[in-house]
């Protein structure tokens, strides 16, 4: 049987109707009556085991993984702040899906990333080189505290066949960090980690940024974790104060979810690409000690760093799906599945465009489905880094 897909969304408020609808029409969209896996997200407003529990009453046992998401992106489709809800169903006689959980995430990132690894290598087979990856963003709303990406990821990369082309998203219901929950098969889960392993395909990936630097190098001085005390020897909300300039208007407490740092993972001194580059957006500020709170704990002392500046390229964004395009022109092309940072909705950019809506045209004739994510991962320069206010499009290939 040639591989049948089907992408679906619902808004519908209820979340029994919601799910009915999307798995439904998924279901249809796709010419089957039975899937053999799916992707399956919800809004953070939905009630996730009312949701998950009617996806399987249409479903039955179909194997699938998902969660929580603060907006859905189809071919056709984008919303957030709402009551969206997505299914992707998936009929192949060519491509194999294995999908794994891991709990504990907030006892331990690492651990957990180890522990999953470690779980795929175990089974994997030379035919199975793609794999998505979702996990539990949210640790904690008070005082607010992420899952970090950068832990989970170098865990998972410990026993990660390294022929497995990998990306992922760290899962959020809301801007608050309240609780996130993960779907595996039957089960609703919170702090966890899920993913699939998918056989008879292949996978490439592209890193939409949309931001260019700002500044000069600037050198972190002190740093713990994920907070950032100094850079160049200054309190480092000051510095960031008098890099954004005179004019400005926002207040450090605005600071939050607007100002990114961007660490050049490739030539330092050679001709800009966006790709080279892993964005840092900031999580909160503290006042008192006058420093940054980032969303991850990578950035260290002596590291060097750029205020980015952020501009939506929409060339940038064609010429990246053009390229993955010229990449599997032999190949057929059968499923994208987008990532992008929920700070890149139109209310937190300012833009009277949705990115989204580029990565829609060049994507019409193929099922798409994504989802606004909370932190983004891909490979850059041959490692797993996570990414802050940005898009990671997997395009895959039978």
């Amino acid at each position: 049987m040639p591989t049948k897909i089907g992408v679906s969304h619902s808004i519908q408020t209820n979340s029994k109707a919601a799910a009915i609808e999307a798995s439904q029409k998924a279901l249809a969209n796709a010419g089957i009556d039975k899937a053999d896996f799916a992707f399956v997200f919800c809004s953070g407003k939905h009630n996730p085991f009312e949701f998950l529990k009617a996806v399987n009453s249409v479903l039955g046992d179909t194997p699938l993984i998902g969660g929580s998401a603060i907006g859905i992106i189809t071919d056709s489709f984008i919303g957030y702040e709402g009551f969206e809800a997505g299914v992707t169903v998936f009929a192949s006689d060519r491509i194999t899906f294995k999908n794994f959980s891991q709990p504990e995430l907030n006892k331990g990132e690492k651990k957990a990333g180890i522990l999953l690894g470690k779980k795929i290598k175990e089974i994997a087979t030379e035919d199975e080189n793609t794999l998505l990856v979702f996990y539990d963003s949210s640790k904690q709303q008070n005082p607010p505290m992420l899952n970090f990406a950068t832990w989970l990821f170098e865990g998972l990369e410990i026993h990660l066949p390294k022929s497995i082309s990998c990306a992922g998203g760290g899962l959020l219901s809301d801007m608050q960090l309240t609780t996130t929950y993960q779907f595996f098969n039957d089960q609703v889960l919170t702090q966890n980690v899920v993913a699939v392993l998918m056989g008879g395909c292949s996978m490439q990936t592209t890193v939409l940024h949309g931001c260019k630097p700002a500044s000069a190098y600037l050198t972190i001085t002190k740093a713990e974790g994920p907070i950032i005390y100094e850079i160049d020897n200054r309190p480092a909300l000051e510095l960031i104060d008098e890099l954004l300039g005179n004019d400005h208007r926002l207040q450090w407490k605005d600071f939050s979810l607007f100002v990114t740092l961007g660490v050049n993972k490739g030539e330092k001194f050679g001709p800009f690409i966006e790709k080279d580059y892993a964005n840092r957006l900031v999580l909160s500020v503290d006042i008192t000690n006058k420093s940054l709170i980032m969303f991850e704990p990578d950035l260290k002392k002596g590291d060097d760093v750029q205020l980015m500046q952020r501009s939506f390229d929409l060339k940038y964004i064609k010429s990246g799906i053009e390229e993955l395009r010229r990449v599997d022109h032999l190949k057929k092309l059968s499923f994208a599945f987008y990532i992008n940072c929920a700070g890149r909705a139109k209310p937190y950019t300012g833009e009277e465009f949705e990115d989204a809506e580029e990565v829609q045209k060049g994507l019409r004739e193929i099922p798409f489905m994504g989802i606004y994510s909370g932190v983004e991962v891909a490979k850059i320069n041959n490692k797993l880094q996570p990414l802050d206010w940005t898009g990671v499009l997997c395009m895959i290939s039978e």
